[in-house]
């Protein structure tokens, strides 16, 4: 029963995850912030597809399956994450940001591409069981993913809380709560996924980390749609 409850978490995330990108991608020809619409358009599209890539090798539990889509997942959730630092980014200074900190944009980018790269081409996942999907993680490709993951996450919500929330008013203020409480649920449920990993309760983990991931793209989305603001 319980790990129904998880797979139905995880397919909720998934349709969220595309279901809001395509209500972005269907604003962005007349939102004000198209740049930045676009931007968390593919932000929530890669979750949705670390989400959907979870599900395909819990369900089918072979050993190729489980290294191809969990290495598939772990690309998603990463350029998920930085795309939606760009879209904070934009939420902040305007579109203007990819022209005027052209070393933040592309150095970001290089950098992920560079641990994508390296998520691709290592072997460091050891499947132990591959019925129940349960892996280990050689060290260091996984702690650059997690380390480039955890550091975007938290400059992101710092600087949208610093510059964003605290510098603006009316809806551009409400805007960026919005937002700011979305990336408050993803850090949470990454931090639960990872306590997940050292204690032994993975159903109810993976659980949690979905329904975070749920509840923070809904927030982080509230953000863009029917946003009035200019830019």
């Amino acid at each position: 029963m319980t790990e129904i409850i998880t797979y139905v978490f995880e397919f909720i995330t998934f349709i969220f995850s595309f279901f809001t990108s395509f209500l972005l991608i269907k604003q962005s020809k007349r939102s004000q912030v198209p740049l930045g619409t676009k931007f968390l358009a593919i932000g929530n599209g890669s979750l949705g597809i670390y989400a959907l890539s979870t599900i395909i090798y819990s369900l089918i539990g072979v050993e190729w399956v489980v290294i191809v889509f969990l290495k598939l997942g772990m690309i998603a959730i990463l350029i998920g994450i930085l795309f939606l630092f760009y879209t904070m980014q934009v939420l902040i200074h305007s579109s203007n940001w990819v022209k005027t900190h052209k070393i933040g944009f592309w150095g970001s980018f290089i950098i992920a591409l560079v641990i994508v790269m390296v998520l691709i081409f290592t072997n460091y996942i050891i499947v132990n069981d591959a019925t129940t999907a349960d892996t280990h993680f050689e060290p260091v490709p996984y702690y650059m993913f997690a380390l480039f993951v955890a550091i975007t996450l938290i400059y992101s919500t710092i600087s949208i809380y610093q510059f964003g929330i605290k510098k603006n008013n009316g809806e551009p203020k409400k805007n960026m709560q919005y937002f700011f409480i979305g990336l408050l649920f993803l850090i949470g449920g990454l931090l639960i996924d990872v306590l997940g990993n050292f204690i032994e309760n993975e159903v109810l983990f993976d659980t949690l980390l979905f329904a975070f991931l749920s509840v923070g793209i809904i927030f982080i989305t509230r953000a863009f749609i029917g946003k009035k603001t200019s830019e």
